[in-house]
């Protein structure tokens, strides 16, 4: 079975009309989020042994402190690809990751990753993938299971069954108790 993790960079910061989108930072909401979720994702039972982000500074910075949190025996994998990339350019670095990946994590943009999301459930209309379709906020994290998957070049359209889906403050407020 593979298990393919999406997750949208954290919140950024747009007070500066003058800097192109590519180069937004977070801004503080976003770098509490980031933290949070590294640490959340590190200890779960969605950890993944691969990563591969955009490029941009925003989901770089979601990121980093990510990398920290999995160690440097996860090797995470920066791409420009990824950059506002659609459904067909997300799936494709998923079917080219290494065989021995097992959970694959991939930190990117919308619309492009609830698009995705929305594509690869095989039951459109259970709870959580009817969750994902109302929108995921930044900082949102997915996960599917493909069991019928042996390899990557299994990974497709309609085989996922839609695990989880945790947006940021839900997840901590929840820690919070």
């Amino acid at each position: 079975m593979k298990r393919l993790c999406l997750m949208r960079h954290a919140k950024s910061d747009w007070s500066d009309p003058a800097s192109d989108d590519f180069s937004r930072a977070l801004n503080e909401r976003g770098e509490i989020a980031a933290n949070f979720m590294a640490d959340y994702i590190a200890h779960s039972p969605y950890r993944p042994d691969y990563v591969i982000c955009s490029t941009a500074r925003r989901a770089s910075q979601t990121c980093e402190p990510l990398a920290n949190a999995l160690g440097k025996n996860v090797p995470v994998i920066y791409d420009d690809t990824l950059y506002h990339a659609m459904p067909d350019v997300l799936i494709a670095h998923a079917r080219s990751t290494p065989e021995s990946v097992q959970t694959l994590l991939i930190v990117a943009h919308n619309p492009g990753l609830v698009l995705l999301a929305m594509a690869l459930a095989r039951n459109p209309e259970d709870e959580i993938a009817l969750r994902v379709a109302n929108g995921v906020p930044t900082g949102g994290f997915m996960v599917f299971d493909f069991p019928d998957a042996q390899n990557w070049d299994d990974v497709s359209e309609g085989k996922a069954e839609t695990i989880f889906f945790g947006r940021p403050r839900d997840l901590m407020h929840t820690a919070k108790g």
